[in-house]
């Protein structure tokens, strides 16, 4: 099992979490534990959401935002920046504010693998 997966399980193991997915800032696959999904377009519109909303709030001097939710209406998915090569896109149930703790923490043990790479 390697590091990305066990971030992935651990954030899982909380629950709310369906699966999650960590992905480059060019939007390049780089693990994921969910397999009814086309992982590599998943990814790509990942990086691209984050990258938007960083554009976005740039325009309006807020600086880099902390993260973004897309609702539906069973499921969310939650994309935030796990350090400066890396993001990390959780599908969610329920209400995903409630789990944005435990994904900005696993976003941070992301980063510091990241500098350790």
């Amino acid at each position: 099992m390697n590091d990305y997966s066990q971030i992935i399980k651990d954030l899982e193991a909380g629950g709310g979490v369906e699966g999650g997915f960590v992905v480059s800032r060019d939007g390049l696959l780089l693990y994921t534990d969910v397999e009814n999904l086309h992982g590599i377009p998943f990814a790509a519109m990942a990086a691209t959401i984050l990258s938007s909303a960083e554009f976005i709030m740039d325009e309006i001097k807020e600086g880099v935002p902390r993260y973004v939710i897309a609702k539906g209406k069973n499921r969310s998915i939650v994309v935030i920046g796990a350090g400066k090569d890396n993001l990390l896109a959780v599908i969610t149930r329920g209400n995903a504010e409630d789990l944005i703790e435990r994904i900005e923490e696993a976003a941070k043990k992301l980063a510091l693998l990241g500098e350790k790479k």
